[in-house]
């Protein structure tokens, strides 16, 4: 039976297989051996011509507890304790100042150690002649820069030192490594004491600091406070104020005892006023004996006291007198000088009474008078008094500033002797018994199996390279396999005889019995199931511009050819070729529970006409190709697929794929298997290697050859 359309196997050797590989590594076990012990050896070297180095550690502690006896936080704050500030805590302990004040401290300029122009050693000397910079130098070299070699020393200080804070709390602790173990000791207590030190000295520094502000600035308020209340003194004598409130109480007194007089002046000429209008008017009625003033003027009793006693004298002289007589005219007489003496002592008290009214009247214009010019003065002063009180304003500002100033430099001098370090040491190093570094055992066993690996590549490399082929596996064939050509699938394959001869091996698939084998070309494409699928793959795969039709069945294990048809579509699609699956064994849903499908609709919907072809097509879950499936068994199977919807189906699947792949039931126990693979270009028959003798698969390939199938080949599984 020829295979055509399917590419030969091409010749063996074309790569290594795992049991080469092995037998490869076995015939070279004395080359990874050598090499092994020389690794190890190496390593032996190396690690015993590594210094020994010791590590100490020293305890900080961050601590916020406050001096109560004297508190600087108003000079300098207390260190805060959040991650990012331990960090930067960190950052001070690794510096470069501190770095050289440690190693002022202890000396280290002078110890080999840290200073490279001290240690003179074999490498360092070869290193210095294969630096190229030395091979150009001419004439002799210039003295080394100092700072250039304090700056080599504080680096190679620093690479022995390093501070990390420890987990969620304040605390730091300092590593140091040495050479030896108690000078480790020596420079993790002494980077941390300098720390703490330094801590302090920031706090002198800054109350020195701040003490001299204090004092510089004292001075300039005590002078700035003489000259102003010098201002304010000379401005009050010079405008004649008064010491009290800025020399306005003074004024507002003088104003309201003014105003307090007008008051009983305009009260004195109001009531005189009245007095002298009623006597006035009194008098104009011709009844001037009326008058209040004149009849309680003792004058004015006494002269009508003597009116009747003349008046009575009078009378008693008309009696015996005539009229013309001399003592009755002097009494008369005497009648009309007293009435003229008590009229003149009425014009009198008028007159008094009147002057008193002018006298009040100007007394008030007076009193008004005085109060106008009191009020302008005070208006003069009150504008005086404002610039006063600006002066003494100033003046009482600068002297609570240089009061304020003064205290603060007392209460700093006074606190200067209390500092109190905000981080202080918890725990000193202590002198390491034992090394920390090189790790000589750990670096010793590390090279054993560093060897191993370096032996098995140098034996790969070798087995590489001396051109070392896969043998050929022997297989049981009734005669010679010869490659046959590869000319394009004849669309009307010949039929064959009734006892064929065995079909030509395409194939051999290590591992296609192992559970879940289908998955491996996805997850481990390197496996060799992975591989032998991918070149078995090319063996079939269609050529440019054309689709391909395969059908795999088996003679009597389905198991193995629906992973190897399962495992093809996923090789096929990530290949890049338009794949399509088709689960031919329509009595069965095998295929879609090996694939992991879940579909709704399958083949028989498809043909029945109760759904469509892109309904039904599904993707594989694992790759990108399509699978059409049996959803539910077929009631009869072999007359869907003689039917001319199989024909129509499969001559439309050729249209939208490159490779169509049909997963076959099994060629002994079904009657649609010849009929899928007259539908296919090529039919790959899977057998296990125990069943090429057997009477099984020669009446599966006669069933074929009977049924006019596409050529076939076989692909063995083990």
């Amino acid at each position: 039976m020829s295979f055509q359309g399917i590419n030969p196997k091409p010749e063996a050797g074309s790569d290594i297989s795992f049991a080469d590989v092995l037998a490869g590594l076995r015939a070279r076990l004395g080359l990874i051996a050598r090499i092994t012990v020389l690794v190890v050896a190496a390593a032996v070297v190396i690690v015993s011509l590594l210094p020994t180095r010791y590590t100490s550690s020293s305890v900080l502690m961050l601590d916020q507890r406050r001096n109560t006896v004297a508190d600087l936080q108003n000079v300098l704050s207390a260190l805060p304790t959040d991650p990012a500030s331990m960090q930067n805590q960190i950052q001070v302990l690794e510096s470069r100042d501190l770095a050289a004040e440690v190693i002022a401290k202890l000396k280290l300029y002078d110890d080999p150690e840290f200073n490279p122009s001290l240690s003179k050693s074999l490498g360092g000397e070869i290193m210095a002649l294969l630096n190229p910079k030395s091979w150009f130098a001419a004439g002799p070299s210039a003295p080394p820069d100092p700072q250039i070699q304090r700056d080599a020393i504080i680096d190679a200080f620093l690479s022995h030192v390093w501070a990390e804070s420890v987990g969620l709390s304040t605390t730091i602790t300092v590593n140091a490594t040495s050479r030896d173990a108690a000078k480790a000791a020596r420079i993790a207590d002494a980077v941390a004491q300098t720390y703490v030190d330094d801590l302090v000295e920031a706090k002198l520094k800054a109350s020195d600091a701040t003490s001299a502000w204090l004092t510089q600035r004292i001075r300039e308020l005590g002078n700035q406070v003489q000259q102003e209340e010098a201002a304010a003194l000379t401005y009050r004598a010079q405008h004649n104020l008064d010491s009290s409130a800025g020399g306005t109480q003074l004024i507002e007194a003088q104003l309201g005892g003014i105003n307090g007089q007008i008051v009983q002046a305009r009260a004195d000429l109001s009531a005189k006023t009245a007095i002298y209008s009623q006597v006035q008017a009194l008098q104009n009625a011709g009844r001037s004996a009326d008058i209040s003033q004149i009849i309680a003027s003792p004058l004015m009793v006494q002269l009508r006291s003597q009116q009747a006693d003349l008046i009575k004298q009078s009378a008693a002289l008309a009696i015996p007198y005539g009229p013309k007589h001399p003592k009755r005219i002097a009494a008369e007489n005497q009648v009309k000088d007293l009435d003229q003496k008590i009229d003149e002592e009425g014009a009198r008290i008028v007159g008094s009474l009147s002057n008193d009214v002018a006298v009040a009247r100007a007394q008030l214009s007076s009193l008004e008078g005085s109060l106008n010019a009191t009020q302008h003065h005070a208006s003069a002063q009150d504008l005086t008094a404002v610039k006063l009180h600006a002066l003494e304003s100033e003046a009482d500002s600068s002297r609570k500033l240089y009061d304020a100033f003064l205290a603060r430099l007392t209460s700093i001098q006074d606190q200067e002797g209390l500092q109190y370090p905000d981080a202080h040491i918890i725990s000193r190093s202590a002198v390491p018994s034992a090394p920390s570094s090189p790790q000589r055992m750990l670096i010793v066993m590390a090279s054993i199996p560093a060897g191993l690996m370096l032996g098995c590549l140098a034996a790969l490399l070798s087995l590489r390279f001396a051109g070392t082929r896969r043998r050929e596996p022997v297989v049981a064939a009734p005669r010679p396999v010869r490659p046959a050509p590869q000319p394009r699938p004849q669309p009307m394959p010949v039929p064959q005889p009734a006892h064929a001869a065995m079909p030509p091996l395409i194939a051999e698939v290590p591992g296609a019995l192992a559970e879940g084998a289908a998955d491996h070309v996805v997850d481990w494409p390197a496996a060799p199931f992975a591989r032998a699928i991918a070149n078995l793959l090319t063996r079939i795969a269609p050529q440019r511009g054309t689709a391909r039709v395969v059908a795999v069945t088996s003679a009597g294990t389905p198991v193995a050819g629906t992973t190897v048809a399962l495992a093809l579509a996923r090789a096929a699609a990530a290949s890049g070729l338009r794949t399509i699956l088709i689960d031919g064994d329509l009595a069965s849903t095998r295929l879609a529970q090996a694939a992991g499908l879940r579909a709704k609709a399958g083949m028989i919907d498809v043909l029945a006409g109760n759904t469509t072809l892109n309904q039904a097509l599904q993707r594989d879950p694992r790759s990108g190709a399509l699978m059409l499936a049996t959803v539910r068994p077929a009631r009869d199977p072999d007359a869907a697929i003689a039917s001319p919807e199989m024909g129509k189906l499969f001559g439309h699947l050729r249209k939208i794929a490159d490779l169509i792949i049909v997963a076959s039931p099994p060629v002994l126990g079904s009657a649609e298997a010849p009929g899928l693979a007259r539908l296919s270009d090529a039919v790959v028959m899977v057998a296990r290697p125990e069943e090429r003798p057997q009477p099984g698969l020669n009446r599966a390939l006669q069933t074929l050859a009977q049924g006019q199938s596409a050529p076939v080949g076989m692909v063995l599984v083990h």
